[in-house]
């Protein structure tokens, strides 16, 4: 497999492991009952996962976009922001002054949001990578998003274009509005 079949194989093993706690938190959600801890136990894994993805991410991936991909700046831009939310839903969702459902709320936005971005990346931002960057740079970047990282990077810009067909900033507002009102953008109904 060549770099453009397999990128970025690292970063969907990383999304794999994120969908497997996203489930494990909608059992928890589902069953009712079950104990706060476990909530903010599972709610502590996924944080240890996604600090160092959304970081990695933002310092590898995105400028990759940027320099690659028509619209690529608006794009990651665009990415970085929704990232951002991501990070202030996790810390929403892990705030022990709220109460058990209001912490609840905030975890099933941030399971939306985290779901439409993940599905965003891999079906849009992957494909055009491996369709418009060069070979070298895609192994390249397959290289540093496997290094490890510790923290966050820098501040993410503001959104000047649409991003996976949406207008900026609209992708977590529009899975907010559609998750609230039962309705789903693709013209299907919420179960």
């Amino acid at each position: 497999m060549d770099a453009a079949e397999g990128f970025p194989s690292g970063l969907f093993a990383q999304h794999r492991a994120i969908e497997a706690l996203l489930r494990q938190l909608d059992g928890v959600r589902t069953r009712g009952g079950t104990t706060d801890d476990e909530d903010l136990r599972l709610l502590c894994a996924l944080r240890r996962l996604l600090v160092p993805h959304l970081a990695a991410e933002e310092e590898h991936l995105y400028p990759l976009a940027r320099r690659c991909l028509p619209g690529g700046r608006a794009l990651a831009d665009a990415a970085g922001c929704t990232h951002a939310s991501i990070r202030r839903l996790l810390d929403r969702a892990n705030d022990h002054r709220l109460s058990v459902p209001g912490r609840r709320r905030a975890t099933a936005v941030l399971l939306l949001v985290l779901r439409t971005h993940v599905r965003g990346e891999e079906e849009h931002l992957f494909p055009a990578l491996r369709a418009r960057a060069r070979p070298d740079e895609l192994r390249r970047c397959e290289r540093r998003l496997r290094e490890p990282r510790a923290g966050p990077a820098g501040p993410a810009g503001r959104a000047d274009s649409a991003v996976w067909g949406l207008p900026p900033g609209a992708g977590a507002i529009t899975a907010l509005r559609d998750h609230l009102t039962g309705h789903e953008s693709t013209g299907q109904q919420s179960p």
